[in-house]
């Protein structure tokens, strides 16, 4: 009896160390796995900051190299939009020069069947004047565009007298005398009918009027008879 209660102790003192030690065992594994797992993942780190260090360095070379190309870019559209509006006021400019050609044929036509197109022209050539004596009053193109404009002028003026003759009527006296009389014997008689100028003729005349009491008025012939005509028919 005493040997055998001797060494129960002995077999639990053995079974408790080789838990101990199968558990130490595991722990060992975990913890090797553990850092295998850390090892690998330091790697993987390390894998992807040299990635993103390589990435970092190629986006910034590429940055480089992109923004001077942008700002040139931008230099070129510039000198792009300089050039066209360069072009645009050359094309301006030299649209002045061509006036008197572009014009003659209409001027010397006159105005006649065609008003509106004529006091275009007339509107042209004085831009054209008014172009060259701002900017190169020596110029011979300005004495050739003002004697173009002069020209039109005096066109304009005999465009206005000969519609005046041919389509004014001169008025019997006894016809004005009825029509302001204020009679009462009179008011029953028929009411006299006057000729007045076709529409389309009084138009004409009202807008040459109104043209020649605005740029007309410093002509040397225009006489004041003119000058009253022209304003009581812009009227």
């Amino acid at each position: 009896m005493g040997i055998t209660s001797r060494m129960i102790p002995t077999e639990d003192a053995s079974a408790r160390k080789r838990e101990i030690e199968e558990k130490l065992n595991q722990e060992q594994e975990t913890l090797s796995f553990i850092r295998e797992n850390l090892e690998k993942s330091d790697q993987l780190t390390k894998g992807m900051v040299s990635i993103l260090s390589s990435f970092e360095s190629r986006l910034m070379q590429l940055e480089n190299s992109i923004i001077p190309v942008h700002k040139q870019t931008e230099n070129l559209q510039r000198l792009q939009e300089n050039v066209d509006k360069t072009l645009s006021c050359l094309d301006h400019v030299i649209s002045y020069y061509h006036v008197a050609k572009d014009t003659d044929r209409i001027i010397r036509e006159g105005p006649s069947g065609r008003l509106d197109e004529y006091l275009a022209c007339i509107a042209k050539i004085q831009k054209a004047v008014e172009y060259f004596q701002d900017n190169n009053p020596d110029s011979p193109e300005l004495n050739t565009v003002k004697a173009r404009f002069e020209k039109g002028k005096e066109l304009l003026e005999a465009e206005f007298r000969s519609l005046l003759t041919r389509y004014s009527k001169p008025v019997p006296p006894i016809v004005i005398l009825d029509a302001i009389s204020v009679d009462e014997d009179l008011e029953l008689q028929e009411e006299a009918v006057l000729e007045h100028l076709p529409e389309a003729v009084l138009q004409d005349i009202i807008c040459i009027s109104g043209w020649l009491v605005e740029y007309g008025r410093n002509q040397g012939d225009v006489t004041d008879t003119d000058r009253f005509l022209y304003i009581h028919a812009a009227v």
